[in-house]
This record gives structure tokens, sequence and C-alpha cells, in this order.
């Protein structure tokens, strides 16, 4: 005779009050895209717990079709210093967004580049494109003093970023760094090295872009 299969026992319900301050802060619409915005994923971070960590709802075909990674995907976990976690149903971490500022998330995957995961719905001005910042330009400690020339161009270096070049007579420390390619991420303006180190650069005025983090030497770039 076959043994009648035991329904399987419900979760428990967890009380709101486990549920902690910052996940009901997080929870709410949210895009996942690459650094072209070109791949996207619309997701909603929930304050139920599920599958080790919280739940969250999406397209997972569509999504898993733009963005691979996210096929095994079944549930969000806080990380450290803020960051969001995309988890698998095992409780391990298949994506890790930092956060980058208020409600902008970003991860680095090998091999795939930048992505990011911000509010639904923000303001975020649209960024640059290539034929804004190709041309030469000077790195500088200060406006008025330059320390290296430098061309960008919109000849490919790979799939997603382009070559640069430097000029001659400059500074050791950006010899030393051996930029080779640029990039845009939204708004930023990213230069990228021979040994894939980068330099973020973020727009303060007219043709002034300077380095962030700011860190203990400043650094511009100017048109």
């Amino acid at each position: 005779m076959a043994e009648t299969a035991k329904p399987q026992k419900a979760p428990e319900a967890v009380p709101a009050a486990t549920v902690p301050d910052e996940v009901r802060d997080l929870a709410g619409a949210f895009e996942i895209t690459d650094a072209e915005s070109t791949r996207r994923c619309a997701m909603t971070l929930d304050a139920r717990v599920q599958s080790g960590g919280f739940a969250l709802a999406f397209d997972k075909p569509a999504c898993a079709a733009a963005l691979p990674f996210l096929s095994t995907v079944n549930a969000w976990a806080l990380g450290p210093a803020g960051a969001i976690r995309l988890i698998d149903g095992t409780g391990r971490t298949v994506a890790e967004f930092g956060e980058t500022e208020d409600g902008l998330y970003e991860m680095a995957r090998s091999g795939e580049g930048i992505f990011f995961l911000s509010r639904a719905g923000g303001s975020e001005p649209p960024g640059p494109v290539p034929a804004d910042l190709a041309g030469t330009w000077s790195f500088a400690r200060q406006p008025d003093r330059p320390i290296c020339k430098v061309t960008l161009t919109e000849k490919p270096a790979t799939e997603d970023t382009f070559k640069l070049s430097l000029a001659a007579g400059c500074d050791q420390t950006i010899t030393s760094f051996a930029p080779v390619s640029w990039r845009i991420e939204r708004t930023d303006m990213v230069i990228l090295s021979s040994s894939g180190d980068q330099l973020r650069f973020e727009q303060t005025e007219d043709n002034v872009w300077r380095k962030v983090p700011e860190g203990n030497r400043p650094l511009l770039l100017i048109r």
C-alpha cells in the first residue's frame, strides 16, 4: 500500500517586530541595470521573511535572460555597510550591491562589468554619451596646474570601453597608473588602467570633473 505523503509544514510566521528597521526602509521598487543601461530588471524588495532572507518579486525568466546571474536568485538580505545581497535558496550570496550614494548601489562582476541597483522612478539626470566626452583633456591637481594631457577616443577597446592615449611628458603618478581605456557609467566618467584598476570622476561644473572618492590627493579632469 502506497504511503500517503505528509503535508509539508507551512513556514512559521515571523513576528513583524523582528524585521530590522533597515529592511523596512529598503523595501520597495528597484531596478537593476548594466553600466550602459541597456539590460534591465525591475525588482521589488519585500520586508517579509523568506528563504533565509526577505522576499522579493521580479519577472525571473525575463530578468534572467537580460542578466543571467539573476536566474538562481529568490530572496534578498542585508550585507555589511548597508549593502544589499541577492541570495539563492540555500542562502548563498549571488550578487552584492554596495551603496555608493543615497538610493544607488553598485556591483562589479568579474568578466561581466559593472551593475547598478537603484530606486525605481528616481530623478537621476541622464548621463553623457561618448561623443560628449571624446577629445583632449588634462589631468590636474588644481584647475590651473595640468600634469598630463589625455585624449579620449571613441574607438572601442573592449565591449564596453574606449581607447585613450597619453601625451608625452606626463606626471609619473599618471604614467604609473597606466591608463589605457575609459567608459561612462551612468553620470560618471571612469578611467581604467592596463591592470584593471579604475579612477572614477564626477562632473562638478562645465568641463571640470573631480575624482571620487577624492582621498588625500585631489585629481581633476579638465577640458
